[in-house]
């Protein structure tokens, strides 16, 4: 009789039913975690819009008026301020956010944005 030595390792059908395996819960997760992302998105835009609204309203009651741009509330102005870092003026999609200063929509400013899919996040909605 003879010895011998075992050797372990898989099959190439096993690897291969491995990666087949492998290919169908990536096919299957992928769009729905796309979806996620896009949904995500959007709560984020709409979470920024807040924010952004947020320290306008801070910066007219510090200085009794608003701010001519966006950019204003990344100043220091009569000791007060930065209202927000400049990495917060852009929206989920790497845009900058549209600011009117005298406001069409009931407000003293309109603030807005638009998503590559054409929705629409604004501050008078």
């Amino acid at each position: 009789m003879r010895n011998r030595k075992s050797k372990e390792a898989f099959t190439l059908i096993e690897i291969m039913l491995v990666i087949v395996i492998i290919g169908i819960i990536v096919g299957i997760a992928a769009p729905k975690i796309g979806g996620k992302l896009g949904k995500a998105q959007n709560v984020a835009a709409r979470a920024s819009l807040k924010s952004i609204e947020t320290a306008i309203q801070s910066y007219e009651m510090d200085n009794l008026r608003l701010p001519d741009s966006l950019d204003d509330l990344t100043k220091t102005l009569n000791g007060n301020g930065p209202y927000l870092k400049p990495s917060e003026l852009t929206d989920p999609w790497s845009q900058k956010y549209i600011y009117n200063k005298g406001g069409s929509h009931g407000m003293g400013f309109d603030l807005s944005t638009t998503s590559p899919d054409g929705d629409s996040f604004n501050n008078w909605d």
